[in-house]
């Protein structure tokens, strides 16, 4: 039997998703409060430090009689520099911008010191254990909070309206289904360090050059990794679905979208990392800096706006493809 031809679904349209995603946040601007508000309490809220452990660490590192030959000097200095800036500059506040659901937050990045009425108040956590503590109950408060901004953010944009009592009413369930997804998220990404650290340990007792084609080949890993988990919190957001089953969803639909989802993703990466660069201008103790959270707050969340919509249109472009893969199966059976 001969098949009639029909016209291929549409596949997502990159721009159209861009523009739909920021066009739905202008007209709830009341969203970008989130990451506005996260910004600002960590720009003046007191300051968890737990410097005195950091500094204690690099002393009992350089004393490692291993390390003190001229040969590891310049990387020991280095590594002395990196972590002497973490000591000073890390608060502990900073993890509630969770991962893979949460509050996006320029000021995470930037770890200020100063505001423009001084410096805030440094807490030095006298026991290390209650650091770590507070820092796993930090992150916990930022998926739940980060939960509630998906939300939010995917029902603006999908239906361009925002329905508290649902959203508050559905908030429970979509912050446990982060914390699973993070879990999943964590296992693995130990499971891939692990096996990147054993690889190219071994490797580099062997050659040098051995072990730099190694970290290539992790480094190259880990970025194929990272490409089609984009996507594995947003099928608990977009069609309530469980973390597993999101998260296996979202990886499917990337490779069935290879090219046009890495040219969505590239765009949101250019776009965000672009202007993040633009918003780390003014000093950090200026009040010019509201403007750049305030920038980066409406960017972020257009952004995330968009990705919304691109994960709807590329699942429904894929239901329609499957859908005719099964007609066109049927007519040849017949």
């Amino acid at each position: 039997m001969n098949i009639e031809r029909e016209h291929l679904p549409t596949p997502p349209k990159v721009l159209q998703a861009l523009q739909t995603g920021f066009d739905a946040i202008t007209r709830h601007i009341s969203l970008v409060l989130f990451p506005l508000a996260l910004d600002l309490f960590i720009w003046f809220a007191p300051h968890l430090r737990i410097k005195h452990y950091i500094e204690r660490l690099i002393v009992e590192i350089n004393a490692l009689p291993a390390l003190t030959s001229s040969e590891f000097k310049d990387a020991m200095q280095l590594s002395q520099d990196i972590w002497s800036l973490i000591a000073e500059r890390f608060n502990i506040f900073v993890v509630i911008r969770s991962y893979p659901v949460g509050i996006f937050s320029i000021m995470s990045s930037i770890l200020p010191l100063k505001n423009p009425v001084g410096e805030p108040v440094f807490v030095e956590f006298s026991s290390l254990g209650i650091a770590l503590l507070l820092a796993i109950l930090l992150v916990v408060v930022g998926i739940v909070l980060g939960g509630l901004y998906f939300s939010s953010v995917a029902q603006a944009a999908l239906q361009d309206e925002v329905r508290w009592r649902k959203l508050l009413h559905d908030w429970p369930w979509v912050s446990g289904q982060a914390l699973l997804l993070t879990l999943a998220w964590l296992i693995i990404f130990l499971c891939v360090a692990v096996f990147g650290g054993c690889l190219i340990s071994g490797v580099t007792l062997f050659s040098d050059t051995m072990g730099q084609a190694a970290i290539l080949f992790y480094t190259t890993l880990v970025t194929w990794l990272l490409f089609p988990l984009f996507f594995s919190a947003h099928g608990i957001f977009v069609n309530k679905e469980s973390a597993w089953r999101s998260l296996l969803r979202g990886v499917q639909l990337t490779n069935l979208t290879f090219i046009k989802t890495g040219l969505f993703i590239l765009s949101l990466i250019l776009l965000v990392q672009g202007l993040n660069a633009l918003w780390q201008i003014p000093p950090e103790d200026s009040w010019l800096m509201l403007i750049s959270i305030a920038g980066h707050a409406f960017i972020s969340t257009g952004a995330l706006a968009a990705s919304f919509v691109y994960y709807r249109d590329m699942a429904q472009w894929a239901q329609k493809m499957r859908a005719l893969h099964e007609k066109y199966a049927k007519q040849e059976e017949q």
